[in-house]
């Protein structure tokens, strides 16, 4: 069996093939999980928008124990002080897993799709217990 995180990394790449830059794609499925969060990112422009995919997509890819224990800590330490709250994150990872299985179809292969699944999972654990 592959690696998952390269497994991700696959994933990844055909949908940057396929779409390119899903932000703007993974955002507006997350405001349509989770609206109380569009008035949340109201400040947030198309740069800051981007940053934050990009952190996330990171977090998919990599596996870091200890670095990752810490970074989630300080991230949702600081989004709970915009009123971010955990449930948020699971809507988020579901709008962006959404979109990647949508843009790759019939591509997205079965260990791919479960090594993404697992991998939100796993992040969710962490978030919800910070």
């Amino acid at each position: 069996m592959q690696d998952p995180s390269q497994l991700i990394i696959q994933t990844l790449e055909q949908v940057a093939e396929k779409a390119g830059d899903i932000t703007a794609q993974v955002i507006e499925n997350y405001h349509v999980r989770c609206p109380a969060s569009q008035q949340l990112m109201t400040h947030m422009d198309e740069y800051m928008l981007g940053r934050m995919m990009d952190q996330v997509v990171l977090l998919l890819m990599e596996d870091g124990a200890e670095e990752l224990d810490n970074y989630l800590r300080f991230e949702t330490s600081n989004h709970r002080s915009y009123g971010v709250e955990n449930y948020m994150y699971g809507n988020l990872l579901g709008a962006l897993r959404d979109t990647v299985s949508d843009l790759v179809g019939n591509d997205l292969q079965p260990d791919e799709l479960s090594a993404l699944d697992g991998r939100i999972d796993f992040l969710l654990g962490k978030l919800t217990a910070t």
